[in-house]
């Protein structure tokens, strides 16, 4: 979305994680990092054993980071002067800092938010969301069901797939079966032990395993000739040659499957993960397992039924590309915040 906003002549100015900065000047943002107390402040959500209690160790990291991404922003804005905002939906002292800002803003929404207004009152961004202008919602039917009742400044202009420049690695140019993806969250969430049931389920099968794992560590692994496990490669040339991604539900990550018509099995472990599962199965792009009943027969067996659903994951994508994607966001903000 920034990307096609620089390129129609918007200049860009970004605040981000400290690891991306240098990624994000080299494609032309004036970028710069956030406060380091924001960054101090990690998810510790699957250090709970229950999932409300994740649910609600999570709500405390994001409250907790509030009074440092407020004054970031405040602080961004005095030095940049910009026309407009665009703020992270889970920012929420951000999003505040936006709302009383007295200038055009908005939110994106990477990821389905909790339904309940208990859910935004805990997180501390019902009020900010109720009066937020335009919310960019990076989904779109049928992954996300149309409601009558959804607020009018709510545009889904589909997914937004971006990731570093990059050729699909050697060894995997090389592999002559076709590939099946393994992704784990790229905030740690102790997801790894999915990797090492996926390359056992799937040991013995005439598919190519690649699991990149930017976050779980990949020592003590037992890889089998079939597999490859990498920190990380740019996905989008293995699902190009992939019959099905296995991811932990994040939105991101399924998405970007889906959008290239390739089938899902979506393991959730927390967060909006369970939410995105749902959405998969629901639409007929693939089926969900919950990581509890994770083992290596229960996966190869959805690896299975998610490979029979190749037409549903195709027509998945084919309303994704209709929902306009960056050009359309970038449409959103050009005409309802900057006129």
């Amino acid at each position: 979305m920034l990307e096609e906003l620089r390129d129609r002549g918007h200049e860009v100015v970004l605040r981000t994680l400290e690891s991306e900065v240098g990624q994000m000047r080299s494609r032309g943002f004036e970028a710069a990092a956030i406060s380091p107390e924001i960054e101090a402040l990690p998810m510790e959500d699957w250090l709970a054993r229950t999932a409300a209690g994740a649910g609600l160790r999570a709500v405390r990291t994001i409250r907790a980071r509030a009074p440092h991404d407020l004054r970031d922003l405040e602080q961004a804005v005095e030095t940049t002067r910009p026309d407009a905002l665009i703020v992270d939906v889970l920012a929420s002292g951000a999003l505040f800092a936006a709302m009383s800002w007295g200038g055009p803003w908005c939110c994106y929404r990477p990821f389905p938010l909790p339904p309940s207004r208990i859910a935004l009152e805990l997180l501390g961004i019902r009020k900010a969301l109720s009066v937020a202008p335009l919310h960019l919602y990076m989904t779109a039917p049928p992954f996300e069901p149309s409601r009558r009742q959804r607020l009018p400044s709510i545009v889904m202009v589909g997914p937004c797939p971006w990731e570093p420049p990059g050729d699909l690695p050697a060894e995997l140019a090389e592999a002559g079966e076709p590939l099946v993806l393994v992704t784990t969250s790229t905030e740690f969430q102790d997801d790894g032990g999915l990797v090492a049931v996926a390359l056992e389920a799937l040991a013995g099968e005439p598919v190519h395993v690649v699991a990149t794992m930017p976050t779980a560590p990949s020592r003590e692994l037992e890889v089998p000739s079939n597999a490859t496990v990498i920190p990380f490669a740019p996905h989008t040339a293995i699902l190009e040659r992939s019959v099905c991604a296995i991811t932990h539900g994040g939105m991101g990550a399924s998405q970007k499957a889906l959008a290239l018509g390739v089938p899902v099995v979506a393991v959730p472990f927390g967060r909006d993960q369970f939410g995105v599962a749902r959405r998969v199965e629901a639409c007929g792009g693939g089926t969900r397992l919950p990581a509890r009943r994770l083992n290596p027969k229960r996966l190869r067996e959805k690896v299975q039924a998610s490979i029979a659903c190749r037409s549903g994951a195709e027509r998945i994508a084919r309303a994704f590309a209709g929902a306009g994607g960056a050009g359309a966001a970038a449409d959103a903000v050009e005409g309802r915040l900057l006129g």
